[in-house]
Protein backbone atom coordinates (compact mmCIF):
# COMPACT_ATOMS: atom_id res chain seq x y z
CA UNK A 1 0.00 0.00 0.00
CA UNK A 2 0.61 3.29 -0.36
CA UNK A 3 2.48 5.89 2.27
CA UNK A 4 -0.17 7.36 4.19
CA UNK A 5 -0.17 10.82 4.96
CA UNK A 6 -2.75 13.82 5.68
CA UNK A 7 -5.40 14.07 4.08
CA UNK A 8 -7.54 17.57 3.47
CA UNK A 9 -11.14 17.69 3.21
CA UNK A 10 -13.09 21.08 2.35
CA UNK A 11 -13.95 21.02 6.09
CA UNK A 12 -11.70 18.38 7.73
CA UNK A 13 -8.30 17.04 7.65
CA UNK A 14 -7.67 13.13 8.31
CA UNK A 15 -4.36 12.02 10.23
CA UNK A 16 -3.32 8.88 9.95
CA UNK A 17 -3.94 7.12 13.69
CA UNK A 18 -0.21 5.77 13.01
CA UNK A 19 0.96 9.23 13.49
CA UNK A 20 0.02 8.85 17.07
CA UNK A 21 -2.10 10.88 19.35
CA UNK A 22 -1.61 12.99 22.19
CA UNK A 23 -2.46 12.36 25.40
CA UNK A 24 -5.56 14.78 25.50
CA UNK A 25 -7.08 12.83 22.05
CA UNK A 26 -6.29 9.55 23.68
CA UNK A 27 -8.57 10.56 26.73
CA UNK A 28 -11.37 12.52 24.07
CA UNK A 29 -11.16 9.04 22.60
CA UNK A 30 -11.59 6.95 25.58
CA UNK A 31 -14.45 9.18 26.88
CA UNK A 32 -15.86 8.56 23.51
CA UNK A 33 -15.58 4.53 24.36
CA UNK A 34 -17.83 4.97 27.26
CA UNK A 35 -20.55 6.70 25.46
CA UNK A 36 -23.60 4.63 24.89
CA UNK A 37 -25.19 6.41 22.20
CA UNK A 38 -21.92 6.43 20.36
CA UNK A 39 -21.41 2.83 20.99
CA UNK A 40 -24.97 2.48 19.78
CA UNK A 41 -25.04 4.02 16.55
CA UNK A 42 -21.29 3.22 15.47
CA UNK A 43 -21.68 -0.57 16.09
CA UNK A 44 -18.39 -0.72 17.73
CA UNK A 45 -15.89 2.26 19.10
CA UNK A 46 -12.77 0.49 20.82
CA UNK A 47 -13.00 0.88 24.55
CA UNK A 48 -11.34 -1.08 27.70
CA UNK A 49 -12.46 -1.00 31.42
CA UNK A 50 -9.76 1.29 32.18
CA UNK A 51 -7.96 4.35 30.72
CA UNK A 52 -4.53 2.67 31.03
CA UNK A 53 -6.01 -0.53 29.11
CA UNK A 54 -7.25 1.74 25.88
CA UNK A 55 -4.06 3.66 25.85
CA UNK A 56 -2.43 -0.17 25.65
CA UNK A 57 -4.26 -1.53 22.84
CA UNK A 58 -5.57 1.34 20.69
CA UNK A 59 -2.84 1.51 18.66
CA UNK A 60 -2.93 -1.89 17.27
CA UNK A 61 -6.77 -1.58 16.71
CA UNK A 62 -6.41 1.32 14.81
CA UNK A 63 -3.62 -0.19 12.53
CA UNK A 64 -3.13 -3.31 13.20
CA UNK A 65 0.79 -5.48 11.84
CA UNK A 66 -1.52 -7.62 9.59
CA UNK A 67 -2.21 -4.53 7.25
CA UNK A 68 -5.74 -5.28 6.62
CA UNK A 69 -7.12 -2.02 8.81
CA UNK A 70 -6.07 2.00 8.41
CA UNK A 71 -7.97 4.34 10.75
CA UNK A 72 -7.59 8.10 10.50
CA UNK A 73 -8.57 10.82 12.95
CA UNK A 74 -11.04 13.14 11.80
CA UNK A 75 -9.93 16.82 13.16
CA UNK A 76 -11.78 20.11 12.48
CA UNK A 77 -9.61 22.62 10.16
CA UNK A 78 -8.27 23.67 13.21
CA UNK A 79 -6.69 20.80 13.94
CA UNK A 80 -9.11 19.43 17.04
CA UNK A 81 -9.99 16.00 16.66
CA UNK A 82 -13.79 15.41 16.58
CA UNK A 83 -13.86 11.52 15.44
CA UNK A 84 -12.50 8.34 13.40
CA UNK A 85 -12.52 7.34 10.26
CA UNK A 86 -11.45 3.94 9.10
CA UNK A 87 -10.95 1.13 6.47
CA UNK A 88 -10.63 -2.26 7.56
CA UNK A 89 -11.35 -5.87 6.17
CA UNK A 90 -9.34 -4.69 3.52
CA UNK A 91 -8.76 -7.32 1.06
CA UNK A 92 -6.05 -7.39 -2.07
CA UNK A 93 -7.42 -9.61 -4.27
CA UNK A 94 -10.16 -7.78 -4.93
CA UNK A 95 -9.27 -4.10 -3.74
CA UNK A 96 -12.39 -3.31 -1.54
CA UNK A 97 -12.38 -2.52 2.05
CA UNK A 98 -15.06 -1.55 5.08
CA UNK A 99 -15.96 1.98 6.00
CA UNK A 100 -15.90 2.57 9.35
CA UNK A 101 -16.75 6.13 10.72
CA UNK A 102 -18.66 8.09 13.50
CA UNK A 103 -17.96 11.88 15.09
CA UNK A 104 -17.38 11.33 18.63
CA UNK A 105 -17.97 15.27 19.49
CA UNK A 106 -22.16 15.50 19.30
CA UNK A 107 -21.81 19.08 18.82
CA UNK A 108 -20.48 18.69 15.28
CA UNK A 109 -23.36 16.35 14.15
CA UNK A 110 -25.39 17.62 11.57
CA UNK A 111 -23.18 20.45 10.02
CA UNK A 112 -21.56 18.14 7.28
CA UNK A 113 -18.10 17.24 8.71
CA UNK A 114 -18.90 13.36 8.57
CA UNK A 115 -19.89 13.15 4.82
CA UNK A 116 -16.67 15.58 4.18
CA UNK A 117 -14.41 13.22 5.95
CA UNK A 118 -15.31 10.46 3.92
CA UNK A 119 -15.43 12.04 0.89
CA UNK A 120 -11.87 13.01 1.74
CA UNK A 121 -11.19 9.26 2.64
CA UNK A 122 -12.72 7.62 -0.11
CA UNK A 123 -10.55 9.95 -1.99
CA UNK A 124 -7.12 9.12 -0.77
CA UNK A 125 -8.69 4.95 -0.71
CA UNK A 126 -9.38 5.27 -4.34
CA UNK A 127 -6.38 7.31 -5.62
CA UNK A 128 -3.71 6.80 -3.29
CA UNK A 129 -4.64 3.10 -1.98
CA UNK A 130 -5.91 2.08 -4.97
CA UNK A 131 -9.35 0.07 -3.81
CA UNK A 132 -11.78 -0.29 -6.16
CA UNK A 133 -14.50 -0.24 -3.85
CA UNK A 134 -15.75 0.56 -0.46
CA UNK A 135 -18.75 -0.67 0.84
CA UNK A 136 -20.44 -0.29 4.88
CA UNK A 137 -23.15 -1.63 6.83
CA UNK A 138 -25.25 -0.07 8.96
CA UNK A 139 -28.80 0.31 11.05
CA UNK A 140 -32.02 0.97 8.41
CA UNK A 141 -33.19 2.69 11.64
CA UNK A 142 -29.95 5.13 11.26
CA UNK A 143 -31.72 7.71 8.72
CA UNK A 144 -28.78 10.63 9.31
CA UNK A 145 -26.14 8.04 8.61
CA UNK A 146 -27.71 7.04 5.40
CA UNK A 147 -28.68 10.37 3.92
CA UNK A 148 -25.15 11.20 4.73
CA UNK A 149 -23.82 7.65 2.99
CA UNK A 150 -26.58 8.26 -0.21
CA UNK A 151 -25.12 12.17 -0.50
CA UNK A 152 -21.76 10.74 -0.69
CA UNK A 153 -22.88 8.64 -3.68
CA UNK A 154 -22.98 4.48 -1.93
CA UNK A 155 -25.69 2.83 -3.31
CA UNK A 156 -27.74 0.05 -1.04
CA UNK A 157 -26.88 -3.32 -2.17
CA UNK A 158 -28.17 -5.96 0.71
CA UNK A 159 -31.05 -5.46 3.52
CA UNK A 160 -30.77 -8.05 6.45
CA UNK A 161 -32.41 -8.44 9.91
CA UNK A 162 -29.48 -9.44 12.19
CA UNK A 163 -28.76 -9.84 16.13
CA UNK A 164 -26.79 -8.86 18.04
CA UNK A 165 -26.35 -8.57 22.13
CA UNK A 166 -26.50 -4.98 22.45
CA UNK A 167 -29.52 -4.35 19.99
CA UNK A 168 -31.55 -6.88 19.96
CA UNK A 169 -32.52 -8.46 16.32
CA UNK A 170 -32.30 -5.26 13.78
CA UNK A 171 -32.66 -4.31 10.44
CA UNK A 172 -29.16 -4.22 8.89
CA UNK A 173 -28.37 -2.20 5.59
CA UNK A 174 -25.03 -2.82 3.44
CA UNK A 175 -23.75 0.18 1.09
CA UNK A 176 -21.36 0.22 -1.79
CA UNK A 177 -19.76 2.93 -3.84
CA UNK A 178 -17.06 1.78 -6.31
CA UNK A 179 -14.23 4.00 -7.57
CA UNK A 180 -15.88 4.51 -11.18
CA UNK A 181 -18.91 6.21 -9.22
CA UNK A 182 -17.30 8.13 -7.14
CA UNK A 183 -15.38 10.21 -9.55
CA UNK A 184 -18.32 10.41 -11.58
CA UNK A 185 -19.90 12.60 -8.48
CA UNK A 186 -17.15 14.21 -7.17
CA UNK A 187 -14.32 14.12 -9.51
CA UNK A 188 -10.73 12.62 -8.91
CA UNK A 189 -9.13 15.47 -7.74
CA UNK A 190 -10.88 17.92 -5.69
CA UNK A 191 -9.72 17.37 -2.42
CA UNK A 192 -5.61 16.85 -1.77
CA UNK A 193 -3.45 14.61 0.25
CA UNK A 194 -0.87 16.55 1.45
CA UNK A 195 2.92 15.02 1.80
Amino acid sequence: MAEHRLVEGQMTRLRPAAWGFSEEELRRRYRWSLDDVLQYWSGTIPGARTFAQFENTVRERDWPRDGKRVSYGILTKHNELVGMVSCYNLGSRDKSGELGVYLGEKQYWGQGLGTDAVIAFLRHLFRNLGLEAVYLHTYESNERARRSYVRVGFQVTEKRRRFSPRVGYHEEVKMTITRRDFEWLHGANTATAAP
